[in-house]
């Protein structure tokens, strides 16, 4: 009997320790479990959360002419290169403002200096016919008369040689024009890089606006500045001037561009060269030919006035002193039709209206003979020579009728 006890109490023993071991078993199993599915929910949760690369090969990502990288990023080292360009543009159109108005000072000082001395002149030559008996008082108006007209006379040659009027507006045209390519610059950078010109292309363009502005609009007087009465008057060098290639590449409705449009602006750049350059150099050419006729007569006539002067000195009995104060009074009209009128500030004007279309022509001759891939959105482009003619965006930009392209002169 005890033994079988104590088989029972054994087998009873056995049957609780099995059962506290799969009781352990199933408790590890239930933590391994948990654990488990903790750690898939963290992989979803993160996998879930993170943002998936954007793939370099979608379409909007290939067209962009060299703006961006392959995930859309646009090159910074562009932008700063052009950015550096633009403030180079507005350090130099603030440069050329100040000359223009320390210049313009010039002109009204010159202007003002001129006049007050010949009507000196001219008073002191009519009170020396009245007082020709007395021979010292004679003597002392001739002699300021005589120098009063030399040195109205060397004013007059150095503002004919130089024409501060035109050496403001130079001044004035330069500082706009490098203005507008600082704006070109800025404004670019905001608009979409599939919509702007290829990269290289737009480089090379700026590069050439800002070389050729500081070639056509120099700083200094002599011996570098501009020729002020020129054999041959032509426009304004206000872009590249580099010859272009004889194909041209038609577009075929990519990139904002059509044929329709190509054959717009090519009758337009015609029509520019034609009509509207022609008439702006035709009116510099007058305003250039009537400029130098008055810039010789008024500083001639002042010379004769103090020569006229100096002989009244020694013969004072032939009325010269009348005569001195006549070519006095017609030296200050001559002076003042000549820079008081500012004709060398109108002809300079003229000159840089026709070169700012001569620069549209080239433009239009340039971009249509890239690929069409390379260029400026089409409808944008378009847009911007409308404007720039001062018309509005529609195709074609003007009738048959109309006798010139541009309407903002």
């Amino acid at each position: 009997m005890a033994a079988a006890s104590c088989a029972l109490s054994s087998s009873a023993s056995a049957v609780r320790s099995a059962t506290l071991l799969s009781g352990n078993q199933v408790a590890a199993v239930d933590r391994y479990n948990s654990s488990r599915r903790v750690h898939s929910t963290n992989k979803e949760w993160n996998s879930f959360t993170q943002v998936a690369p954007r793939s370099p090969s979608s379409p909007s990502q290939r067209n962009t002419k060299g703006w961006t990288d392959g995930n859309g990023v646009e090159d910074s080292r562009v932008v700063a290169q052009l950015r550096n360009i633009a403030f180079a543009a507005k350090d130099r159109s603030e440069m050329h403002a100040i000359i223009g108005v320390q210049r313009d000072n010039w002109n009204k000082l010159c202007h003002m200096t001129v006049n007050m001395t010949t009507i000196a002149a001219a008073m002191l030559a009519a009170m020396n016919n009245g007082v020709a008996g007395s021979t010292s008082a004679s003597l002392g108006m001739s002699m300021a008369a005589f120098l009063l007209n030399g040195g109205a006379a060397g004013f007059m040659f150095l503002a004919s040689k130089f024409q501060p009027s035109q050496l403001a507006e130079e001044q004035r045209t330069a500082s706009r024009f490098f203005k507008m390519l600082a704006r070109d610059i800025e404004t670019t950078l905001l608009i979409d890089p599939r919509l702007r010109k290829a990269v290289h292309l737009y480089m090379d363009d700026v590069m050439d606006r800002l070389e050729a502005l500081d070639v056509a609009f120099p700083l200094p007087l002599t011996p570098n500045g501009l020729v002020k009465f020129p054999k041959e008057v032509v426009p304004s060098v206000l872009g590249s001037t580099a010859e272009l290639s004889e194909t041209e590449i038609l577009a075929n409705n990519t990139n904002g561009w059509s044929n329709a449009m190509v054959q717009d602006l090519k009758h337009t750049a015609k029509k520019l060269k034609e009509s509207d350059i022609e008439i702006y150099l035709g009116w510099a050419r007058n305003k250039e030919r009537d400029n130098k006729r008055l810039a010789m007569l008024a500083p001639v006539l002042a010379g004769s006035a103090a020569l006229l002067s100096l002989l009244g000195c020694c013969q004072p009995g032939i009325h010269l002193a009348a005569l001195a104060s006549a070519c006095s009074i017609a030296a200050v009209f001559g002076s003042s039709f000549s820079n008081g009128g500012q004709i060398g500030m109108i002809f300079e004007l003229y000159r840089n209206c026709a070169g700012y279309y001569e620069q549209m022509v080239q433009d239009i001759q340039s971009t249509i003979r890239v690929p069409v891939c390379q260029r400026e959105d089409g409808e944008l482009y378009h847009q911007k020579i409308a404007l720039k003619l001062g018309r509005r965006d529609n195709m074609p930009l003007f009738s048959s009728e109309e006798k010139t392209a541009g309407k903002l002169f």
